[in-house]
């Protein structure tokens, strides 16, 4: 995964590293999920929960790169644009899949909120680190 654009602005260094560190924790924590729902009687709910972690990430990366190109164009609008509309589609894909293949479906949203929440905690470690120091 290259943090270069065609452009050769790159992705700042500490967000592509807060990405790896949230893939080093999302990947096991998918695969433990997946194991103890499938143990529960629930492996499709495993399945929409990796799938939501890997959205999660994906979707990550896609801001990234969009900020990226945001500094080089400086154009507010489609920025803004591709973000709604990123955000628009995983809120409908996690709807549907919640209101379609229920119980389980809902997996994908709390997928979603898990990767959310261990990207936020990976970019705060290394900031009370430094504040500790």
């Amino acid at each position: 995964m290259g943090n270069a654009l065609p452009s050769g602005v790159v992705v700042a260094p500490q967000a592509a590293a807060n990405l790896k560190r949230s893939l080093v924790l999302a990947i096991p924590s998918g695969l433990l999920l997946l194991v103890v729902l499938a143990l529960l009687g629930h492996p499709l709910a495993g399945f929409f929960v990796v799938l939501g972690l890997g959205l999660g990430a994906v979707n990550v990366r896609l801001v990234q790169r969009s900020v990226v190109r945001f500094r080089v164009s400086g154009r507010k609008r489609k920025f803004v644009g591709g973000m709604l509309g990123r955000l628009g589609l995983l809120t409908i894909v996690g709807l549907l899949a919640a209101f379609f293949v229920r119980p389980d479906g809902a997996g994908l949203l709390v997928g979603i909120a898990i990767f959310q929440a261990i990207m936020l905690i990976s970019a705060a470690v290394p900031v009370l680190r430094e504040l500790r120091g």
